[in-house]
């Protein structure tokens, strides 16, 4: 693939997540730090916010496999030639707590991509010492159907 169409891909992926408002989406508040088409990998930031918190004051599982979905359903569009990658399965290993104001690192890669399914997988981390917070992996299905 060329290096524009995929950065072409990149653009229209994190552009209709952030403009569509009020969406999880756009809430989480996406942001590219860099793309390796050789290794098929792409890497998103994200803050962590008040709202995304649990009773115990760290970030809900369930906001971190977000983030997670997000980077590797990025890595699977952005890397194959779909219309759309929806997620099939995912599975996330939880190893640190992440508290508020903590900005997460989180690198998704493109491992198969098959004429029907793509395999991703993620590596989440903080931004500023660089421990490990969580690993995923996941299927997407390679959807060629027009909205």
């Amino acid at each position: 693939m060329e290096k524009v169409y995929i950065q072409q891909r990149l653009h229209d992926f994190i552009n209709r997540r952030l403009q569509a408002q009020n969406t999880i989406n756009a809430m989480m508040e996406m942001r590219v730090l860099s793309i390796n088409i050789n290794k098929k990998q792409v890497i998103l930031q994200f803050p962590v916010q008040k709202w995304q918190l649990n009773p115990a004051g760290h970030m809900h599982g369930g906001m971190l496999s977000t983030a997670m979905d997000i980077t590797m359903g990025c890595a699977s569009y952005i890397f194959s030639d779909a219309s759309f990658t929806p997620t099939i399965q995912m599975s996330v290993n939880f190893d640190k707590g992440i508290a508020e104001h903590e900005t997460l690192v989180i690198e998704g890669y493109c491992d198969h991509v098959g004429s029907r399914i793509v395999q991703a997988r993620a590596i989440a981390h903080f931004s500023d010492s660089n421990a490990l917070v969580a690993t995923a992996n996941g299927s997407y299905a390679v959807n060629h159907r027009q909205n």
